[in-house]
């Protein structure tokens, strides 16, 4: 009896496999691991998990600096308007800002007394960040040396146009050939003029007290001329 019902389940086997076969299913795995599922490979887990450890503390790292980024920055002066070289600057000159100004020459806003009355050492501009190095203890008007205005016309400077702090050279014409009255005036102040003649550009020229006169009585006659000698040349600084 027992070998009958041993070679029975034998050849029920034998024919499942057969019609599996017989469909073009592979046959069925002998012995225990038939009936196991594929494992999924685990070595992805914890490089996974390292990957997101390294973000979260990568974003914290960078979230830490911009917050120290934050807590550096302070307040500086600003300029509220522009203000041409060699002209002091006033309380209402300046503003209050705050920048990250760790190691630069930024003047704090603490500072501020110190500045006012101080000269622009070149042409500063509304919105500039004012640096130490833009400012000056010279006047721009010096013992022995005068202020002298002029309406300048068209042709009578370079096309260009003139800017506080240029060194120029004043020209006395009318004459045919042209006499060099100063080889080295400064321009204090430039403004276009609605009051004289149209076209014409009205400056404040610093020259030596010894041709002053001179000077305005040329400039008077309508007979002044200049040619730009230097650029925006600092006060302080020869030119």
């Amino acid at each position: 009896m027992t070998t009958d019902t041993g070679r029975t389940s034998q050849d029920g086997v034998t024919e499942r496999r057969r019609a599996r076969e017989a469909r073009g299913l592979a046959p069925a795995t002998a012995g225990p691991t038939a009936d196991r599922l594929p494992k999924a490979p685990r070595e992805r887990r914890p490089l996974l998990a390292v990957l997101a450890v390294l973000l979260i503390v990568g974003g914290a790292a960078i979230a830490g600096l911009v917050a120290l980024r934050q807590d550096s920055r302070v307040p500086v002066l600003q300029l509220a308007h522009d203000v041409a070289s060699g002209v002091a600057l006033t309380d209402g000159d300046l503003v209050t800002t705050q920048v990250a100004a760790e190691g630069t020459a930024l003047v704090p806003a603490a500072d501020k007394d110190q500045v006012v009355g101080r000269f622009a050492r070149v042409p500063l501009v509304a919105g500039q960040l004012l640096d130490t190095t833009m400012l000056t203890d010279t006047a721009i008007l010096q013992p022995g040396t005068v202020a002298v205005g002029a309406a300048l016309a068209d042709g009578r400077m370079p096309a260009s146009g003139l800017q506080p702090g240029d060194v120029v050279q004043l020209v006395r014409v009318g004459d045919g050939q042209g006499t060099v009255l100063v080889p080295d005036a400064r321009v204090s102040s430039v403004r276009t003029s609605d009051s004289v003649s149209s076209g014409s550009t009205v400056v404040t020229l610093i020259v030596k007290e010894a041709v002053g006169a001179q000077v305005a009585a040329v400039a008077s006659d309508g007979a002044l001329a200049v040619t730009l000698v230097s650029r925006g040349t600092p006060i302080g600084e020869d030119g």
